[in-house]
């Protein structure tokens, strides 16, 4: 998080002041061989320079130089408001502790005294890169904090979601050093909209086609985070190869914003770091704003809007267009969940099978127009006669069913009867004299027999076509 401190090849940066030409020849060398990427300048005026550009994990530092003298740097150093502390190890030909004691108070980390040991010195470079690690370490985790008390501010401090979500993608786009960092809202199957972009401040509800964007699908389906490390060569991309392809060497990030087990959005960073990768406190952090940016976008207009159309979809997927009750996919789907409960809980389950009796004379003798206004009221007079847990659906045709969770056999045949003297009492519109009336099987769990939801169905269907050669208009219980 934040700068960081190695070339592009990952070695952590030295930075070398000696006026000593041969002094600095020399340890360009021993610290080149040990791995490092080293900088040597002859002053202290420019070494301030190089510090504040380069921002180098370990200074070695002379302190007799003519100009700016070795303690003075090393103050100056410690006074610079730098984003990663580096280390400093004081350099001289002098082991007077006077000097060590008046170096270590400037600030410095260690103190080595010339002729300098090849192993001493890499050793001792090699203890003040882990100490500037630890360092930096803590120096993130602290801007991590204080990243995560500036959301949970900015959700405190105002209503406008959109100001809240924009406060979001620009702090963790700062602390994980992203490319793109946005939060995008998942609408519909196959439509998303981007809320906000840390690129673009001013951006609101842009559409996208998640067809695009199958990191994005796959974190939808998952409900998990996803990392790639390389876009252009993982399999997950390969439908959108040539999209990407002039992109470069990119890493994706995709947190999924999660409630009530439904994916409401994702978190989306796009990164160059391939190399590198997401590290763990990365990604950790950015699931903990995932959670916390829940409530903003729960709050923002367009989710609501989105909400109902997701929900009016639901609806229509799983009500019957004419009479507007369940319909015959979503009937066996709750039945399948209440049969496993009853089973699961050993509780009584009972299920109400109704067929229409002579309905293709009132539509030979009406028309389809009249049937369609029978069965529309139909549906009505049944809605009347049952309970609110109760499940009622269109199972095809002139066909109804009913799920009647917790009742035993006896207390269905009781609402059985109910349905069916409310359907015969009613007066249907457009119908001169005829009264409707339908023929009833009731079947229930535990019976014997009944292994799963199709046996139900099953024996309730055997005791409606009893009632239909029983002479119709009556009830009939499984045996």
């Amino acid at each position: 998080m934040g700068c960081e401190k190695h070339d592009s090849a990952g070695r952590q940066r030295v930075l070398v002041i000696d006026d000593d030409l041969i002094n600095r020849a020399m340890l360009e060398e021993i610290l080149g061989d040990n791995g490092y990427d080293v900088k040597c300048v002859v002053g202290g005026a420019e070494g301030l320079d190089i510090v504040k550009s380069w921002f180098p994990s370990v200074v070695i530092l002379d302190i007799v130089m003519p100009g700016i003298d070795g303690i003075s740097v090393c103050k100056a150093i410690r006074e610079m408001n730098q984003p990663l502390r580096p280390s400093i190890i004081m350099m001289s030909a002098t082991s007077d502790k006077d000097t060590i004691v008046e170096s270590l108070s400037a600030g410095a980390d260690d103190y080595v005294v010339k002729p300098v040991n090849e192993a001493e010195l890499a050793a001792r470079v090699n203890a003040q890169t882990r100490i500037s690690g630890f360092y930096n370490e803590i120096a993130g985790d602290k801007k991590t904090l204080e990243t995560i008390l500036d959301i949970s501010g900015a959700l405190a401090a105002t209503l406008d979601p959109a100001e809240v979500l924009n406060v979001i993608v620009t702090k963790v786009a700062g602390i994980v050093g992203a490319e793109r960092c946005s939060i995008v809202l998942i609408a519909k199957e196959g439509a998303g909209y981007v809320l906000a972009s840390h690129e673009d401040p001013s951006l609101r509800e842009l559409k996208i086609d998640l067809a695009k964007y199958p990191e994005i699908r796959e974190v939808c389906a998952t409900k998990s985070t996803l990392v790639i490390e390389d876009i252009e060569h993982n399999p997950l991309m390969e439908s959108v190869r040539e999209q990407i392809h002039s992109i470069g060497d990119l890493s994706l990030l995709v947190v999924p914003i999660v409630f009530n087990d439904d994916v409401l959005g994702t978190l989306f960073l796009r990164t160059r770091r391939r190399e590198s990768g997401f590290r763990q406190k990365d990604i950790d952090f950015c699931r903990i704003i995932a959670n916390a940016s829940f409530h903003a976008i729960k709050n923002a207009s367009l989710f609501a809007r989105v909400t109902r159309e997701k929900e009016s979809l639901r609806e229509m997927s799983i009500r019957d267009q004419l009479t507007s009750l369940f319909n015959h996919n979503f009937f066996y789907t709750r039945l399948d969940e209440e049969f496993e409960r009853a089973v699961r809980y050993e509780t009584p389950l009972s299920l109400i099978m109704m067929d229409i009796d002579n309905f293709k004379q009132i539509n030979d003798t009406y028309g389809h127009r009249v049937g369609d206004i029978v069965l529309r009221e139909l549906a009505v007079m049944i809605k009347r006669g049952v309970r609110k847990t109760d499940i009622v659906a269109r199972y095809g045709g002139e066909e109804f069913g009913v799920i009647l969770p917790h009742t035993l056999q006896k207390g269905a045949a009781e609402e059985a009867e109910r349905i069916r003297e409310i359907i015969e009492s009613h007066a249907y519109a457009g119908l001169v004299s005829e009264r409707i009336t339908v023929s009833i099987g009731v079947a229930s769990y535990p019976q014997k027999g009944a292994m799963n939801s199709g046996d139900l169905v099953n024996y309730a269907d055997d005791a409606l076509y009893k009632a239909k050669w029983g002479g119709k208009n009556c009830v009939k219980i499984a045996e």
